[in-house]
């Protein structure tokens, strides 16, 4: 042990016998010792040694009495001093122990009343008291091997563990005695950022009190000393048990608040970045809540590491910190801006690392039933397997979880999805996605290196799944065979990351041009239409009676007058027909043209669910005789493909006569054919005739990927956005005009800290002239959904991402009044670096991300992805700047915070 300066209140009446004993326990205890100052009181009423007949012999039998306690001690310090004092008086003691900086008494068999002035002394200086009963037979000098620690309570558990840290031996074995009852799962945890090395067994005592159990100990196998955090009713009983005793310095205040509320925190996932964390209220009813905004303190080896500030009840630990320190587990407290000298007293929270390991892994559901965790104990029988429970709604609390997995027999670890996907608050996330997330999870954790062979999920339908298993509760009676580990590799490309996690092979052989102008693409369409000469497909999630529709609807007439199939698929309730009693005018008359075969997509036909009205098809795609296909944003009205040059614009134009900013791509070769098989199960799934797909000889030599997202199974077009971002090294573009997920937002943000340019370009749902909106039906509405776009680029702006509003200088014929236009942005599209492009019909919202069925096209090529980088570039260096110095957008800023809080369910 590591006790340097020692002060021993020699034993009264020359007790020779106790005086070896306290020595030999001091050479055991504290073998380094640097100075030892050895109190002997003289006084004759006090030691009856020096009551001779004459002062002489008084003073010879002091002198042989020092003398015997000098040789007694000789060695047992590098200094020894002995200080004779006419009485024990705390305030002669106490000037002693100060000018000798002693850090531990000892102290042998005292009359009854000067346990007071021990304890006394022990307050005032923060002394640990080394009791050596006068009973206890003189050891023999060696290392403690057997330490019983006692430990009833959380601050004597605190107290105890920062002993065993400064004075703790690898050779030793501790026992700690509990209080009755089970022991704490985070006890194995606590003792790594205690940072004990001794080795430590805990009990807790069952029908036995600690007394008992102390008095077998003793008649079994008596340790070598016994420590208490706190003063032991042996010592006030007078001898009890031979052994050595150690009353350990007064335990610090913990610093608490009164009244504060319990603080939860899942297991940290290592995964190559920051270790994130999120703390909330233990207790509460429903969703956790999140704790306010304060510095959380991160403990290991028994000292703070780390103070981070939480935001929103999250914080992450850096990644390269994480790796210096290398700890496998972490103790947690609220610092209310203090820094104590005594950590471990404050901690409130134990959490582990989760790490990759060398055995299969299965994920589950952490909601699943007592009766279902016990059948999932079979997937890990013998230890085979590795079992991780995933939160995926914070409707309880880590450590009921914990208790109930290890009331299961389950290893006590949870983490959260929220933090693995890094989805902030995740509000928006709809219930019904819960096995599509955790299907993300265990694709996220593959890609970093953790061997998930398994997923184990409650949901009603199957989730998408790549390379790992995925298996209901109801399959664990079953007898299962999970496919083998996959192996260990770098952290995955850009190419590796999108194969992952959206199942969608890299085509070569295409030819693909992109476009951000509404001219070209009415070009691109109507050409199209005009050109076919066997078969048409057409799939839009809105069709409008107006000039376009009616243009369009001229066009497919045409085409099937000259023998062309045409097949038209719309989604029935955002293509107003079918659904609910309505009847689309363009959709009729085209559905009764002959050689027109018209579906439309889940029409609702009574009292519509939320899952009715959120999970349509939201995919726009044109294919021409199996040889060329369009796909974008656009649908089937005019402001999708009117360009801005062909509206005369004045202030009182309504605002649906503004055009919109959107995107789109023709593509010619092999990528043809995955788009027609796209097409090819919508329009069956909707009861269509089957067709023959052929796959298009090679038309260039562009590679591209199609990405398809089925709603409420997978997250394909939103795992190809966060793999572009992800994989970024110099540049990010996107241009999106919807609410940006927390998660995509994050990624973002994230490609900020590590140095990426990010530029973003998004409108309003209400077009402005002169920073007016135009006039028209719903205003106030699209409005207060365009303050809900802007808040989610907030964030972005505030961390120094160069994000502008869509804006339009003056065209000829416009009003002169008007002033400059800033349209909305109905484009989805992301380019990175100039290598990688994407654009398609997905919204970076939570609607596109996990509700609707979306279409993304991946172009993995530097001369088509650089020059539609560049288009996207001059757009943006034409609008307007979103200055975060500006105290007008501070303002607005501030006043739309809370947005960020707005359920997702509810975006457009």
């Amino acid at each position: 042990m590591n006790y340097r300066r020692i002060l021993l209140l020699a034993p009264p009446e020359g007790d020779t016998h106790a005086a070896i004993a306290a020595i030999a326990a001091i050479r055991s205890i504290a073998p380094q010792a640097e100075r030892l100052v050895i109190v002997a009181c003289l006084p004759t009423h006090t030691f009856a040694w020096l009551t001779a007949a004459s002062p002489i012999d008084r003073d010879q039998a002091a002198t042989a009495a020092l003398a015997a306690l000098r040789d007694a001690a000789a060695g047992a310090a590098g200094e020894i001093d002995i200080e004779p004092v006419p009485e024990l008086d705390i305030e002669a003691l106490d000037a002693i122990a100060a000018a000798a900086r002693i850090d531990l008494l000892v102290t042998t068999s005292l009359p009854f009343g000067s346990l007071a002035l021990i304890a006394g002394l022990r307050d005032r200086r923060s002394l640990a008291v080394l009791w050596v009963p006068a009973s206890a037979t003189p050891p023999s000098v060696r290392p403690l091997t057997e330490v019983v620690c006692v430990a009833l309570g959380r601050r004597a558990r605190a107290a105890i563990a920062g002993f065993l840290r400064d004075h703790g031996d690898p050779a030793q074995h501790v026992t700690v005695l509990l209080l009755a009852g089970p022991v704490p799962r985070d006890l194995a945890a606590a003792v790594e950022v205690a940072g004990i090395h001794a080795n430590v067994d805990f009990v807790a005592p069952q029908g036995l009190s600690s007394q008992q159990w102390l008095d077998e100990r003793m008649h079994r196998n008596a340790p070598d000393l016994l420590v208490y955090a706190r003063m032991p009713t042996a010592l006030l009983l007078g001898a009890r048990w031979p052994a050595p005793s150690l009353l350990l310095p007064p335990p610090a205040s913990d610093g608490r608040p009164l009244l504060q509320r319990d603080i939860d925190a899942p297991d940290l996932l290592e995964d190559g970045t920051a270790l994130r964390a999120r703390f909330e209220h233990a207790a509460g009813i429903g969703r956790r809540t999140p704790i306010p905004d304060q510095q959380i303190a991160f403990v290991a080896g028994g000292r703070v590491v780390a103070e981070l500030a939480t935001r929103d009840g999250e914080a992450e630990l850096p990644a390269e910190l994480h790796a210096a320190l290398r700890a496998d587990s972490y103790g947690l407290f609220r610092t209310h801006g203090e820094t104590p000298s005594h950590p471990l007293a404050r901690l409130e929270q134990h959490v582990r690392v989760i790490r990759p390991g060398a055995k299969p892994l299965v994920l589950f559901d952490a909601e699943l039933e007592a009766d279902e965790l016990s059948a999932l104990c079979g997937l890990g029988a013998g230890g085979a397997r590795e079992l991780l429970a995933v939160r995926l709604r914070p409707m309880q609390s880590c450590r009921v979880i914990r208790a109930r997995l290890q009331a299961a027999g389950l290893a006590p670890h949870v983490v959260d999805a929220r933090l693995v996907l890094d989805e902030g608050a995740a509000i928006d996330v709809p219930d019904t996605v819960d096995a599509v997330r955790l299907a993300r999870v265990a694709a996220r954790m593959r890609a970093a290196g953790f061997p998930v062979v398994a997923i184990v999920h409650r949901g009603k339908q199957a989730p998408g799944t790549q390379g790992f298993a995925e298996l209901h509760v109801q399959d664990l009676a079953a007898t299962l065979t999970l496919p083998a580990p996959p192996p260990r590799s770098a952290p995955l490309s850009l190419a590796r990351r999108l194969e992952a996690t959206t199942a969608a092979p890299l085509m070569a052989g295409n030819r693909v041009e992109l476009e951000l102008d509404n001219l070209q693409a009415r070009h691109w369409l109507l050409e199209a239409i005009a050109a076919a000469t066997v078969r048409i497909h057409l799939q839009v999630y809105m069709a409008s009676d107006d000039e376009l529709g009616r243009q369009v609807e001229a066009a497919l007439v045409q085409a099937s007058r000259r023998g062309v199939g045409v097949r038209l698929l719309v989604d029935s309730l955002h293509g107003l027909h079918g659904s609910l009693g309505t009847r689309n005018p363009l959709l009729e008359r085209l559905g009764a043209q002959p050689g027109i075969e018209l579906r439309v997509s889940r029409p609702i036909t009574e009292l519509p669910s939320l899952q009715d009205l959120k999970q349509r098809d939201h995919r726009k795609l044109v294919v021409v005789d199996n040889r060329l296909a369009l796909l974008g944003g656009r649908n089937l009205s005019h402001e999708y493909y009117t360009g801005f040059d062909e509206v005369l614009l004045t202030p009182q134009s309504m605002w649906h006569e503004v055009p919109w900013l959107d995107a789109g791509a023709r593509v010619q070769g092999p990528a043809v054919a995955a788009l027609e098989h796209s097409f090819l199960d919508a329009w069956t799934g909707e009861g269509g005739t089957a067709f023959d797909v052929a796959t298009p000889a090679a038309a260039g030599t562009t590679p591209a990927r199609v990405v398809i997202h089925r709603g409420l199974r997978d997250a394909a077009t939103l795992e190809a956005y966060l793999a572009i971002i992800e994989t970024a090294r110099s540049q990010l573009l996107v241009v999106n005009g919807f609410p940006l997920m927390l998660e995509i937002q994050h990624a973002l943000l994230r490609a900020l800290r590590r140095g990426v340019r990010v530029r973003t370009l998004f409108g309003h749902l209400t077009p402005r002239h002169g920073g007016q909106p135009f006039d028209g039906p719903w205003v106030s509405a699209r409005s207060a959904a365009t303050s809900l776009v802007h808040s989610r680029v907030d964030a972005l702006v505030a961390a120094g991402a160069e994000c502008h509003e869509f804006t339009l200088a003056p065209r000829p014929g416009w009003a002169t009044e008007l002033g400059a236009v800033q349209s909305h942005v109905h484009a989805k599209a992301m380019c990175a670096d100039g290598r990688v492009c994407a654009v398609g019909s997905a919204n970076m919202d939570i609607t596109g991300g996990y509700w609707e069925t979306e279409l993304l096209l991946v172009v993995e090529d530097e001369a088509v992805a650089g020059a539609f980088e560049a288009r996207i570039g001059r757009l943006i260096d034409a609008s307007v700047r979103v200055n975060r110095d500006d105290p007008q957008w501070q303002a607005l800023a501030r006043g739309r915070q809370w947005m960020r809080h707005w359920p997702g369910v509810l975006s457009m």
